[in-house]
Protein backbone atom coordinates (compact mmCIF):
# COMPACT_ATOMS: atom_id res chain seq x y z
CA UNK A 1 0.00 0.00 0.00
CA UNK A 2 1.82 3.15 -1.13
CA UNK A 3 0.06 6.25 0.87
CA UNK A 4 2.64 8.92 1.65
CA UNK A 5 2.86 9.73 5.63
CA UNK A 6 0.61 12.84 4.71
CA UNK A 7 -2.55 10.42 5.02
CA UNK A 8 -1.44 9.78 9.09
CA UNK A 9 -4.68 12.07 9.39
CA UNK A 10 -7.92 12.21 7.67
CA UNK A 11 -7.35 13.92 4.49
CA UNK A 12 -9.61 16.50 3.89
CA UNK A 13 -11.94 16.12 0.92
CA UNK A 14 -11.25 18.51 -1.23
CA UNK A 15 -7.65 19.02 -0.54
CA UNK A 16 -5.21 19.68 -3.68
CA UNK A 17 -1.42 17.94 -3.29
CA UNK A 18 0.40 20.11 -0.89
CA UNK A 19 3.14 20.08 -3.46
CA UNK A 20 0.87 21.42 -6.41
CA UNK A 21 2.21 24.61 -8.45
CA UNK A 22 -0.20 27.22 -9.81
CA UNK A 23 0.93 27.28 -13.59
CA UNK A 24 -2.11 29.23 -14.48
CA UNK A 25 -4.42 31.64 -12.83
CA UNK A 26 -7.09 34.13 -14.53
CA UNK A 27 -10.62 35.76 -13.96
CA UNK A 28 -11.12 33.19 -11.88
CA UNK A 29 -9.81 29.90 -13.68
CA UNK A 30 -7.07 27.90 -11.76
CA UNK A 31 -5.09 25.04 -13.19
CA UNK A 32 -2.46 23.66 -10.46
CA UNK A 33 0.21 20.67 -11.78
CA UNK A 34 1.66 18.12 -8.99
CA UNK A 35 3.48 14.75 -9.43
CA UNK A 36 5.66 12.18 -7.68
CA UNK A 37 9.05 10.54 -8.98
CA UNK A 38 9.96 7.23 -6.83
CA UNK A 39 11.59 3.98 -7.08
CA UNK A 40 11.61 1.17 -5.06
CA UNK A 41 13.38 -1.92 -4.63
CA UNK A 42 13.11 -5.53 -2.41
CA UNK A 43 11.66 -8.83 -2.60
CA UNK A 44 8.05 -7.06 -2.41
CA UNK A 45 5.51 -9.11 -4.32
CA UNK A 46 4.40 -12.73 -4.07
CA UNK A 47 5.19 -15.50 -7.04
CA UNK A 48 1.80 -17.61 -6.55
CA UNK A 49 0.83 -15.41 -3.75
CA UNK A 50 3.11 -17.45 -1.12
CA UNK A 51 6.72 -17.35 -2.22
CA UNK A 52 8.29 -14.04 -2.13
CA UNK A 53 9.68 -12.46 -5.68
CA UNK A 54 13.48 -12.50 -6.10
CA UNK A 55 14.75 -9.27 -5.51
CA UNK A 56 14.00 -6.24 -7.94
CA UNK A 57 13.32 -2.78 -8.40
CA UNK A 58 9.97 -0.41 -10.08
CA UNK A 59 10.32 2.78 -11.02
CA UNK A 60 7.14 4.89 -11.03
CA UNK A 61 6.34 8.72 -11.91
CA UNK A 62 2.93 9.98 -11.53
CA UNK A 63 1.39 13.55 -13.08
CA UNK A 64 -1.63 15.25 -11.97
CA UNK A 65 -3.74 18.12 -12.29
CA UNK A 66 -6.58 19.88 -10.67
CA UNK A 67 -8.84 22.42 -12.26
CA UNK A 68 -11.22 25.25 -10.83
CA UNK A 69 -13.15 27.67 -12.42
CA UNK A 70 -15.21 29.87 -9.79
CA UNK A 71 -18.72 30.14 -11.38
CA UNK A 72 -19.81 32.61 -8.79
CA UNK A 73 -19.57 33.25 -5.29
CA UNK A 74 -20.81 29.76 -4.29
CA UNK A 75 -19.94 27.56 -6.62
CA UNK A 76 -17.04 26.49 -8.53
CA UNK A 77 -16.65 24.32 -10.97
CA UNK A 78 -14.25 21.52 -10.62
CA UNK A 79 -12.10 18.60 -12.20
CA UNK A 80 -8.80 16.26 -11.66
CA UNK A 81 -6.84 14.30 -13.81
CA UNK A 82 -3.72 12.08 -12.67
CA UNK A 83 -1.79 9.36 -14.36
CA UNK A 84 0.78 6.73 -13.16
CA UNK A 85 3.40 5.18 -15.32
CA UNK A 86 4.75 1.96 -13.89
CA UNK A 87 8.35 0.96 -15.71
CA UNK A 88 11.38 -1.93 -14.75
CA UNK A 89 8.07 -3.51 -13.10
CA UNK A 90 8.52 -7.11 -11.24
CA UNK A 91 5.32 -8.08 -12.41
CA UNK A 92 4.06 -10.89 -14.45
CA UNK A 93 5.07 -8.97 -17.69
CA UNK A 94 7.15 -6.78 -16.97
CA UNK A 95 6.12 -4.47 -19.17
CA UNK A 96 5.67 -0.57 -18.67
CA UNK A 97 2.22 0.73 -18.33
CA UNK A 98 0.10 4.14 -18.06
CA UNK A 99 -2.95 3.97 -15.95
CA UNK A 100 -5.35 6.92 -15.31
CA UNK A 101 -5.54 7.01 -11.35
CA UNK A 102 -8.01 10.00 -11.26
CA UNK A 103 -10.46 11.34 -14.55
CA UNK A 104 -13.51 13.44 -12.60
CA UNK A 105 -15.22 16.71 -13.10
CA UNK A 106 -18.23 18.34 -10.92
CA UNK A 107 -19.02 21.14 -8.74
CA UNK A 108 -18.19 22.09 -5.47
CA UNK A 109 -20.86 24.15 -3.35
CA UNK A 110 -19.90 26.98 -0.30
CA UNK A 111 -16.84 25.60 -0.55
CA UNK A 112 -18.12 22.28 1.92
CA UNK A 113 -20.19 20.02 -0.58
CA UNK A 114 -18.78 18.53 -4.09
CA UNK A 115 -20.35 16.54 -6.23
CA UNK A 116 -18.50 14.54 -9.16
CA UNK A 117 -18.87 12.35 -12.21
CA UNK A 118 -15.96 9.81 -13.15
CA UNK A 119 -13.13 7.85 -11.79
CA UNK A 120 -12.48 8.72 -7.92
CA UNK A 121 -11.64 7.96 -4.69
CA UNK A 122 -13.86 5.53 -3.15
CA UNK A 123 -15.91 6.87 -0.01
CA UNK A 124 -14.91 3.53 1.87
CA UNK A 125 -11.53 4.92 1.57
CA UNK A 126 -11.88 7.62 4.27
CA UNK A 127 -11.81 4.86 6.65
CA UNK A 128 -9.25 2.77 4.87
CA UNK A 129 -6.85 5.51 4.55
CA UNK A 130 -6.30 5.36 8.13
CA UNK A 131 -4.26 2.55 8.42
CA UNK A 132 -2.65 2.81 4.33
CA UNK A 133 -0.01 4.58 5.40
CA UNK A 134 3.35 2.76 4.76
CA UNK A 135 5.14 3.96 1.38
CA UNK A 136 5.17 0.22 -0.12
CA UNK A 137 3.30 -2.65 2.12
CA UNK A 138 0.69 -2.42 4.32
CA UNK A 139 -3.03 -2.17 5.33
CA UNK A 140 -3.52 -6.00 4.47
CA UNK A 141 -6.68 -6.27 6.64
CA UNK A 142 -8.18 -2.72 5.61
CA UNK A 143 -8.44 -4.22 1.67
CA UNK A 144 -8.91 -7.56 3.31
CA UNK A 145 -7.76 -10.80 0.87
CA UNK A 146 -10.94 -11.04 -1.08
CA UNK A 147 -9.10 -8.98 -2.93
CA UNK A 148 -12.19 -7.32 -4.29
CA UNK A 149 -12.12 -3.54 -1.88
CA UNK A 150 -10.06 -0.59 -3.74
CA UNK A 151 -9.96 3.07 -3.11
CA UNK A 152 -11.11 3.91 -6.54
CA UNK A 153 -13.74 3.30 -8.49
CA UNK A 154 -14.99 3.78 -12.62
CA UNK A 155 -17.69 5.28 -13.24
CA UNK A 156 -18.69 7.04 -9.82
CA UNK A 157 -20.92 9.56 -9.24
CA UNK A 158 -20.09 11.04 -5.65
CA UNK A 159 -21.18 13.19 -3.59
CA UNK A 160 -19.15 14.68 -0.24
CA UNK A 161 -19.57 17.12 2.36
CA UNK A 162 -16.61 18.36 4.90
CA UNK A 163 -16.71 20.87 7.44
CA UNK A 164 -15.87 21.57 10.81
CA UNK A 165 -14.37 17.99 11.68
CA UNK A 166 -16.96 16.12 9.89
CA UNK A 167 -16.64 14.17 6.81
CA UNK A 168 -19.05 12.09 5.25
CA UNK A 169 -19.14 10.70 1.46
CA UNK A 170 -21.39 8.71 -0.58
CA UNK A 171 -21.31 6.95 -4.17
CA UNK A 172 -22.95 4.62 -6.85
CA UNK A 173 -20.68 3.27 -9.23
CA UNK A 174 -21.91 1.92 -12.55
CA UNK A 175 -18.86 -0.32 -13.21
CA UNK A 176 -17.14 -0.63 -17.05
CA UNK A 177 -16.86 -4.15 -16.91
CA UNK A 178 -20.40 -4.74 -17.08
CA UNK A 179 -20.73 -3.09 -19.96
CA UNK A 180 -19.25 -5.91 -22.04
CA UNK A 181 -22.80 -7.56 -20.98
CA UNK A 182 -21.38 -11.35 -20.07
CA UNK A 183 -22.85 -10.82 -16.92
CA UNK A 184 -19.33 -11.99 -15.39
CA UNK A 185 -17.89 -8.89 -14.32
CA UNK A 186 -18.80 -5.85 -11.63
CA UNK A 187 -22.65 -4.61 -12.36
CA UNK A 188 -22.33 -2.04 -9.85
CA UNK A 189 -21.64 -0.97 -6.12
CA UNK A 190 -22.60 1.98 -4.17
CA UNK A 191 -20.62 2.64 -0.47
CA UNK A 192 -21.03 5.74 2.31
CA UNK A 193 -18.74 6.32 4.71
CA UNK A 194 -18.42 9.20 7.85
CA UNK A 195 -15.90 10.67 9.99
CA UNK A 196 -14.88 13.08 12.67
CA UNK A 197 -12.44 14.14 14.29
CA UNK A 198 -12.76 16.32 17.42
CA UNK A 199 -10.26 19.38 18.21
CA UNK A 200 -8.05 16.80 20.90
CA UNK A 201 -7.02 14.98 17.56
CA UNK A 202 -9.51 12.22 18.89
CA UNK A 203 -11.21 11.10 15.04
CA UNK A 204 -13.83 7.87 14.63
CA UNK A 205 -14.32 6.47 11.14
CA UNK A 206 -17.36 3.86 9.52
CA UNK A 207 -17.68 2.54 6.17
CA UNK A 208 -19.94 0.52 4.19
CA UNK A 209 -19.97 -0.96 0.70
CA UNK A 210 -22.22 -3.23 -1.62
CA UNK A 211 -20.97 -4.70 -4.90
CA UNK A 212 -23.25 -6.69 -7.42
CA UNK A 213 -21.67 -8.72 -9.91
CA UNK A 214 -22.70 -11.41 -12.46
CA UNK A 215 -21.96 -14.99 -11.70
CA UNK A 216 -18.28 -15.39 -12.25
CA UNK A 217 -18.56 -18.15 -13.70
CA UNK A 218 -18.63 -20.49 -10.14
CA UNK A 219 -22.75 -19.59 -9.82
CA UNK A 220 -25.66 -19.50 -11.54
CA UNK A 221 -27.10 -16.60 -9.97
CA UNK A 222 -25.43 -13.24 -9.12
CA UNK A 223 -22.73 -13.02 -6.42
CA UNK A 224 -22.65 -9.97 -3.83
CA UNK A 225 -20.10 -8.85 -1.56
CA UNK A 226 -20.91 -7.05 1.65
CA UNK A 227 -17.84 -5.09 3.37
CA UNK A 228 -17.69 -2.66 6.45
CA UNK A 229 -15.07 -1.30 8.46
CA UNK A 230 -14.80 1.07 11.70
CA UNK A 231 -11.71 2.91 12.94
CA UNK A 232 -11.03 4.96 15.94
CA UNK A 233 -7.64 7.34 15.88
CA UNK A 234 -5.35 9.93 18.30
CA UNK A 235 -3.12 12.15 16.58
CA UNK A 236 -1.08 13.96 19.77
CA UNK A 237 2.64 15.62 19.50
CA UNK A 238 4.64 13.38 16.99
CA UNK A 239 2.15 10.21 18.02
CA UNK A 240 -0.55 8.64 15.65
CA UNK A 241 -2.25 5.23 16.45
CA UNK A 242 -5.35 3.23 14.70
CA UNK A 243 -7.33 0.83 15.75
CA UNK A 244 -9.81 -1.14 13.10
CA UNK A 245 -12.32 -3.69 13.08
CA UNK A 246 -13.59 -5.12 9.66
CA UNK A 247 -15.86 -7.84 8.07
CA UNK A 248 -16.15 -8.58 4.49
CA UNK A 249 -18.51 -11.14 2.80
CA UNK A 250 -18.69 -13.02 -0.93
CA UNK A 251 -21.95 -15.19 -1.24
CA UNK A 252 -23.95 -16.51 -3.99
CA UNK A 253 -25.97 -19.91 -4.46
CA UNK A 254 -22.56 -21.97 -4.47
CA UNK A 255 -20.11 -20.32 -2.13
CA UNK A 256 -20.35 -18.18 1.41
CA UNK A 257 -16.87 -16.90 2.37
CA UNK A 258 -16.60 -14.19 5.41
CA UNK A 259 -13.63 -12.29 6.68
CA UNK A 260 -13.70 -10.76 9.96
CA UNK A 261 -9.92 -9.06 10.80
CA UNK A 262 -8.76 -6.38 12.71
CA UNK A 263 -5.82 -3.66 12.14
CA UNK A 264 -3.90 -1.51 15.08
CA UNK A 265 -1.35 1.18 13.24
CA UNK A 266 1.12 3.43 15.30
CA UNK A 267 3.24 5.93 14.12
CA UNK A 268 5.90 8.63 16.15
CA UNK A 269 7.74 11.46 14.29
CA UNK A 270 10.82 13.25 15.60
CA UNK A 271 12.52 15.63 13.44
CA UNK A 272 12.68 14.20 9.87
CA UNK A 273 12.88 10.60 11.26
CA UNK A 274 9.14 8.55 11.38
CA UNK A 275 8.80 5.03 13.03
CA UNK A 276 6.13 2.59 11.61
CA UNK A 277 4.53 -0.04 13.27
CA UNK A 278 1.56 -2.12 12.17
CA UNK A 279 -0.12 -5.19 13.46
CA UNK A 280 -2.81 -7.03 11.29
CA UNK A 281 -5.16 -9.85 11.59
CA UNK A 282 -7.75 -11.62 9.60
CA UNK A 283 -9.53 -14.86 10.06
CA UNK A 284 -11.55 -16.29 6.99
CA UNK A 285 -14.62 -19.17 7.04
CA UNK A 286 -15.77 -20.65 4.02
CA UNK A 287 -19.29 -22.29 4.47
CA UNK A 288 -19.20 -26.15 4.35
CA UNK A 289 -15.45 -26.36 5.33
CA UNK A 290 -15.23 -26.82 8.78
CA UNK A 291 -13.18 -24.87 10.92
CA UNK A 292 -11.43 -20.87 10.46
CA UNK A 293 -8.14 -20.30 8.82
CA UNK A 294 -5.54 -16.68 8.89
CA UNK A 295 -5.75 -15.35 6.25
CA UNK A 296 -3.67 -12.49 7.16
CA UNK A 297 -1.08 -12.18 10.06
CA UNK A 298 1.50 -9.89 9.90
CA UNK A 299 3.71 -7.18 11.41
CA UNK A 300 4.79 -4.73 9.19
CA UNK A 301 7.79 -2.24 10.78
CA UNK A 302 9.25 0.84 8.81
CA UNK A 303 11.49 4.20 9.23
CA UNK A 304 11.29 7.09 6.98
CA UNK A 305 13.77 9.32 6.78
CA UNK A 306 12.37 13.44 4.91
CA UNK A 307 15.40 14.45 3.07
CA UNK A 308 13.46 17.79 2.33
CA UNK A 309 9.99 18.62 2.72
CA UNK A 310 9.27 16.79 -0.96
CA UNK A 311 11.71 13.85 -0.40
CA UNK A 312 12.31 11.07 1.58
CA UNK A 313 14.02 7.77 1.94
CA UNK A 314 12.27 4.90 3.47
CA UNK A 315 12.59 1.25 4.28
CA UNK A 316 9.83 -1.51 5.32
CA UNK A 317 9.67 -5.12 6.43
CA UNK A 318 6.65 -7.42 6.38
CA UNK A 319 6.85 -10.46 8.97
CA UNK A 320 3.92 -12.89 7.69
CA UNK A 321 2.48 -15.96 10.20
CA UNK A 322 -0.91 -16.54 7.96
CA UNK A 323 -1.55 -20.78 7.40
CA UNK A 324 -1.14 -19.76 4.01
CA UNK A 325 2.86 -19.51 5.28
CA UNK A 326 4.00 -16.73 3.04
CA UNK A 327 7.35 -15.36 3.04
CA UNK A 328 8.03 -12.60 4.80
CA UNK A 329 8.83 -9.05 2.50
CA UNK A 330 10.65 -6.06 2.12
CA UNK A 331 11.56 -3.07 0.19
CA UNK A 332 13.62 0.28 0.51
CA UNK A 333 12.64 3.31 -2.07
CA UNK A 334 13.11 6.99 -2.32
CA UNK A 335 10.54 9.26 -3.60
CA UNK A 336 10.07 12.97 -4.84
CA UNK A 337 7.36 14.91 -5.02
CA UNK A 338 6.53 18.09 -7.30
Amino acid sequence: MKKTILALTIPALFATSASAVTVYSDEGAQVDIYGRVQYEAGEMKFQNGVKANNFGGEGEARLGVNMKYALNNDVDLIGKLEWQVVAEGDDATGSDSLDARYAWAGFRFMDTTELTFGRSQDPYALVMYQHDIFNVFGAQTSYGSLGLIDDKADDQIRVGYANNGLDLRAAYAFADADKLDNNEQKENQWSVAAAYTLPMGLGFGAAYEKQNWGNLGIATDDTDVDAWMTSVNYAIDGFYIAAGYTQQQLENNAVDVETEGYEVTATYNVDAWTLLAQYSKEETEIDGISGDFDSVDAVTLGAQYDLTAKAKLYAEYEINDDDADRDDRYGVGIQYNF
